[in-house]
Order: C-alpha cells, then sequence, then structure tokens
C-alpha cells in the first residue's frame, strides 16, 4: 500500500510540471507535426515564388507583346513614307507620259496611305504622333488635291511646264510628310528602347527574386530539418541510454530531463516512472532480504542455544516464533510487493508498445513529406517549361526582325535602280539637247528621289539594326533566367533526396524503439522469474514457521527439533544470500 501511495505522489508532482507548461509551445507538438510544420514552411515559400514569377512573366509576356506592336508600327511608318514616295514618282512618270492609268493608281496609293495614317492614328500613344499624324494627313490631302485639280487638268491641256510646277509644290510637301515620318519612327523608336530596357530589367529582377526566394526556403528548411532532426536524435539518443542502464541494472542514474509533450516527452516520463518505480520496489526488496538473513541468523544463535540447554528451551521458542512469524510475514509482503513490481513491469511492457506503433506514424508522415516534395519538383520542371517558350517566342521575334532588314535591303536595291535610271535619262536628255531640257528636269528630280530614298532606307536599316540589338539582349536575359529556372530545379531536386535521407533516418528510429520495446519484454519475463523465487521464499517462511509450532507443542522432542530447526535455518539463509546475490545486480 505505502509504494502504491508513493507512485501517485511521484505522478502528481510529475502532472504538476506538465500542468505549467499548458500553453501552445512547438515542443509540445508531435514530431510528425514538428516535420509537417517545416516542410509546410518551405512549400508555402515555393508558392509565393511560383506565383510571384508567374505574375512576372504575364508581364514580360505583355512586353514582348508591345515590343512586337512597335514593331510593326514601325514597318507600317516605313510603309507609308514608301507609298508617299513611290506616289511621287508616278506623278512624274504621269505628267510625262500622260498615261491615264496613273490616275486610277493614284487613286489606289491615296486610299492605301489614308488607312495607313488612320491605323497608325489609332495606334498613337502621345499627342505629339497624334500631331504629325494629323499633319501627314492633311498634307497627303494637299497632294490629293493638287493632283486632282491642278495636275490631270495641266496633264490634259498637255502644259507640261505648269504640270510640273504643281509636282514641285506637291513634291515640297511630300519633303515635311517624310521629315513627319522620320520624326514618328524616331518617337516609336525611342518607345520601343524604353520598353525593351524595362523587359530587361524585369527579367532581371525576377531571375534574382528566383534565386533568392529558393536558396531563403533551401535554407530555412535545411535549418528546420536539421534542428529537429538533432533535437529528436540527441533525446532518443539519451533515452536508450538510460533504458540500457535500467537494463543493466543500474537504477542510480538521473532522471530524464526533456522539455515538451511529444513523443519523446512522453515516452521520457513512462521511462522516468518506470526506473523510479522498480527502485522503490527494489529497496523494499533489498530490506526484506536483509530481515529475513537476520532473522536466520537469531534463528540458528536460538538453536544452539536450545541444544546447551533445555532451560532456555521455551524463551528461545518463544523469540524463534516470533522471529518465524516476522519472516513470514515479510515474505509475504515481500510477494505482494513483486506482483506489483510485475504488473506495472507489464504497464511498461503496452507503452512501449504504444510508442512503437506512434513511431511507424512518424514514419508514414515522413512517407507523405516525401511525396509533396516529389509534386514540389514537378512544379519547378513545369516552370521551367514557360520560360523555355518564352525564350522560344522571343527568338521568334528575331528572326522576324531578320525578315525586315531584307526587305530594306530590296528597298535600298530599288533606290539604287533608280537613281541609274534617272543617270541614264539625264544623258539621254542631254543627248537630246533643247528637246530632252523638260526630260532632264524630270530626270534630275527622279536622281533627288532615290538619294532621298536611300537615305531613307539606311536610317531605317540603323533603326532595325537597333532593334535587332536590343532583341537579341532580351535573348540573352531570357536565356539566362531559363538557366537560373533549371538551377532552381537541380536544387529543390536536391532537397527531395535529403527529405529521402530524414525518411531512412526517422525509419531507423522506429527500429530502434522497437528493439526498446522487446527489452521491456525481457524485463517482464525477468520479473516474472523473479517472482517465482519470491513465492519459494515464502512458502519455505511458512514451513519454518510449521516446525518452531511443532517444537513448542512437544518439549521432549526439542533436541531433535532443534537440529531440523538448526538446518531449515541454514536454508532460509543460503536462499536469503542467494536473494542478496541477485539483487546486487540492480545498482540504487
Amino acid at each position: 500500500m505505502k509504494i502504491k501511495t508513493r507512485g501517485k505522489n511521484n505522478l502528481k508532482k510529475k502532472g504538476t510540471k506538465f500542468k505549467k507548461g499548458t500553453k501552445f509551445s512547438f515542443q509540445n507538438l508531435k514530431i510528425g507535426y514538428k516535420f509537417g510544420a517545416a516542410l509546410l514552411i518551405v512549400n508555402i515559400l515555393f508558392v509565393i515564388a511560383t506565383l510571384i514569377i508567374f505574375f512576372q512573366l504575364n508581364i514580360g509576356k505583355n512586353d514582348i507583346a508591345e515590343i512586337h506592336s512597335q514593331s510593326e508600327r514601325v514597318r507600317n511608318m516605313s510603309r507609308l513614307a514608301t507609298a508617299i514616295q513611290t506616289r511621287d514618282i508616278d506623278i512624274a512618270d504621269y505628267i510625262n507620259s500622260g498615261d491615264k492609268a496613273f490616275e486610277k493608281k493614284f487613286e489606289q496609293q491615296q486610299e492605301e496611305i489614308v488607312q495607313l495614317v488612320d491605323k497608325l492614328l489609332a495606334e498613337a500613344n502621345t499627342d505629339r504622333e497624334k500631331e504629325l499624324l494629323e499633319d501627314i494627313r492633311s498634307m497627303t490631302s494637299i497632294i490629293h488635291s493638287s493632283f486632282i485639280k491642278k495636275i490631270i487638268q495641266h496633264v490634259n491641256n498637255e502644259d507640261t511646264l505648269l504640270a510640273n510646277v504643281s509636282r514641285k509644290s506637291s513634291t515640297i510637301v511630300r519633303t515635311d510628310i517624310i521629315e513627319n515620318v522620320r520624326e514618328l519612327m524616331d518617337i516609336v523608336s525611342e518607345e520601343e528602347a524604353a520598353l525593351i530596357n524595362s523587359t530587361t530589367e524585369r527579367m532581371n529582377g525576377i531571375s534574382l527574386l528566383l534565386l533568392t526566394v529558393n536558396l531563403v526556403a533551401i535554407v530555412i528548411g535545411l535549418l528546420l530539418m536539421f534542428l529537429i532532426s538533432r533535437r529528436v536524435s540527441r533525446s532518443l539518443h539519451q533515452l536508450v541510454e538510460v533504458t540500457k542502464d535500467v537494463a543493466a541494472g543500474k537504477l542510480n542514474v538521473p532522471a530524464i530531463q526533456y522539455q515538451g509533450k511529444d513523443e519523446v516527452g512522453q515516452l521520457s516520463t513512462a521511462i522516468n516512472q518506470m526506473k523510479d518505480n522498480i527502485h522503490q520496489i527494489l529497496s523494499k526488496v533489498i530490506d526484506a532480504s536483509n530481515s529475513l538473513a537476520q532473522k536466520s541468523e537469531e534463528l540458528t544463535i536460538a538453536s544452539s542455544e536450545v541444544k546447551e540447554g533445555n532451560e532456555q528451551i521455551a524463551n528461545t521458542m518463544q523469540e524463534l516464533a516470533a522471529g518465524s512469524e516476522t519472516q513470514a510475514n515479510g515474505a509475504s509482503e515481500l510477494s505482494e510487493k513483486m506482483g506489483e513490481f510485475v504488473q506495472m513491469v507489464q504497464e511498461s511492457e503496452n507503452s512501449g508498445q504504444i510508442i512503437e506503433n506512434n513511431s511507424r506514424h512518424v514514419l508514414t508522415l515522413t512517407d507523405d513529406g516525401k511525396v509533396l516534395m516529389e509534386k514540389s519538383v514537378k512544379q519547378m520542371k513545369q516552370i521551367d517549361s514557360i520560360v523555355s517558350q518564352s525564350v522560344d517566342n522571343v527568338k521568334q521575334l528575331d528572326r522576324q526582325s531578320l525578315e525586315i532588314q531584307k526587305l530594306v535591303l530590296v528597298i535600298k536595291d530599288i533606290a539604287e535602280q533608280t537613281n541609274l535610271l534617272s543617270l541614264n535619262a539625264a544623258i539621254e536628255a542631254a543627248r537630246a539637247g533643247e528637246h530632252g531640257k523638260g526630260f532632264a528636269v524630270v530626270a534630275e528630280e527622279v536622281r533627288k528621289l532615290s538619294d532621298q530614298v536611300s537615305s531613307s532606307v539606311e536610317e531605317i536599316t540603323s533603326i532595325v539594326t537597333a532593334i535587332n540589338t536590343q532583341i537579341n539582349h532580351v535573348v540573352d536575359s531570357l536565356g539566362t533566367g531559363y538557366k537560373e529556372v533549371e538551377e532552381g530545379t537541380r536544387q529543390i531536386e536536391e532537397t527531395g533526396q535529403k527529405f529521402t535521407t530524414i525518411q531512412q533516418a526517422v525509419s531507423e528510429m522506429a527500429e530502434k524503439i522497437a528493439a526498446i520495446s522487446e527489452n521491456l519484454q525481457e524485463i517482464n519475463e525477468n520479473s516474472n522469474s523473479m517472482n517465482t523465487t519470491i513465492e519459494g521464499i515464502a512458502s519455505i517462511s511458512e514451513e519454518s514457521a510449521a516446525g518452531v509450532e511443532q517444537a513448542s507443542a512437544s518439549a521432549q522432542q526439542t533436541a531433535g527439533s532443534m537440529d531440523e530447526v538448526a538446518n531449515h535455518a541454514k536454508d532460509l539463509a543460503a536462499l536469503a544470500e542467494q536473494l542478496k546475490a541477485e539483487l546486487k545486480v540492480f545498482k540504487l
């Protein structure tokens, strides 16, 4: 009964310690929840990084579309300039030939120019662009009106001189239109360059952000896993050492100090309670064995004294009866205590089974974490595919820019051929003498127009080359970002491999806990054996008491009975020594 009371007091004291820590604490979480929290933090960081990169890539995609739109505007402006130049040449050819087909062609050219101006006006981003396009529209109308109202009439009247004068006025307006187109192209080129620079900076920011978030996620994940694993490993190592000492009989080891209510904390509390209970029970057993040895010695002395004199038989028998009764009571009490000890060992064995089941649950959670890490690897591979597709799109834009360069080269060849044609026309006009002066004027205008076209083509070539250079920069930046994504994919795959290592470590921990459970089963079996031995001692004590009663009942048989009592006392002393020897295994 005393042992039960002390055990309850110990439980109350330990229960009081747990009540002090009822507030939420990371140490009180189960091991599986700790690893799950670490994995959740890493996954949240990766999800945040993925969302940020997704939005940034969408913005970059819009910028690339805007660059493509700006390039299309430049091409439309180039087409506008070419159409205006071509129309001016056709006016000169019409004045010289009087062919009515040029009138219809002029109307088609006018319609094309108006459509291009309307389209560019709809795409204009600034007031200056709109102002220039409105000027171009009005000046185009002036040229159209001059051609319809003046040049056609002069040609019909065969007044070539007035027709050329009207055309010269149109040429001046055409020059102003070309200047406006050049200014428009400069404005659009500046906008496109600014947009390309913005896209490049954004892509660099995406690469830096991706690298930073991945490094932070990996460092935090590894740090959390390392701290949790080290704490669990140290605590389990301490538990293993204490259980080994208890199994070896060293019950004087210090109590396990662990702050927390997870599986390790529960196991620590159970082992501390088991060690304290075993210590109390064995202390009682040692006291009883010492008392038993002492009483056995007294019984031996009493039997010797009976042999020496019958006068002291009565007193000696009384002392012997009292000693036998005490011995029997002690043996009975020892048997009861040992039964309680066996029951406590069985409860410890059951606790070991529960701990083993919990460790298997932790192993299952670790396997689930491994599956989640594999899903993160798949998501990074999808990001890698998206960036790769962006690189291919920008490269396609680069190829389209090269096609523009080819078109500019064709226009340049046409301008050179026109210049050569004007030179031949001037030579023929010189040969014609006085009759070729008008043709010489036309040839000179054609030459000037060819020179202007060549100059415009060179400027367009320079602009397209600059655009191509910027596109190459964007391709390089996207290529760098793609490499960073590949590096991030490789790093998260390495993190998955580390998580596999953690899963193997938890599996080993479960195996060690199973070994602890087996050791508790062995302790249970040894306790049953000890209980059997103590029951034998109680039986011998009862036999000794019966012998003493027989000796007291018959004084005539004192001598023979004392010999038998002496023999039993020696046997009892031997059993007491044997019990003490067995208890020396335990160090209290």
